[in-house]
């Protein structure tokens, strides 16, 4: 019989299109790719400040109530109850990711920002349970970085 993929049945696109967005462009007499590299392939830099405006689309969207993963954390997200909230969660990019994604449907609604990584077990094991897949066109600029991020993003609705 035919294989089912729900998630990508589901899935939609968002587009953002963001102020101030820099050229990846490699600048003359600069190498990247061992950085790149690295950045890529491990877990060294596990949180990415979220694109404002990014944020304040799906807030108004979607009228988060809870942030289990701000910046400067107050308490365990991961043990903190998500029951009867609606839930933005940007969690450590870093190995543990399926643990955030596996309380999405703890909560009344969870919207993941996450890198769009679709050939790691997360990815099958929860990303592709999600009501929505929203994949980002182009690269997102996070916090206050010098240069866009070098993956791209997805956005996980799970309703």
């Amino acid at each position: 019989g035919a294989v089912r993929n729900r998630g990508v049945a589901r899935a939609q696109r968002l587009s953002v299109s963001l102020p101030g967005r820099a050229s990846t462009a490699r600048q003359p007499g600069r190498s990247h790719r061992g950085h790149m590299n690295r950045v890529l392939f491990s877990s060294a830099n596990q949180h990415w400040a979220t694109p404002r405006a990014l944020y304040l689309a799906l807030d108004a969207e979607f009228g988060f109530t809870y942030d289990p993963c701000p910046l400067a954390p107050s308490g365990d997200g991961l043990a903190t109850s998500w029951k009867g909230k609606r839930v933005y969660c940007n969690p450590p990019y870093g190995r543990g990711v399926e643990r955030w994604l596996a309380k999405a449907r703890e909560a009344e609604l969870a919207v993941f920002l996450l890198p769009a990584r679709t050939d790691t077990k997360w990815w099958h094991e929860h990303a592709m349970k999600a009501d929505e897949i929203r994949f980002l066109r182009g690269r997102l600029r996070f916090g206050n970085a010098e240069n866009v991020a070098p993956f791209p993003s997805v956005v996980l609705v799970y309703k």
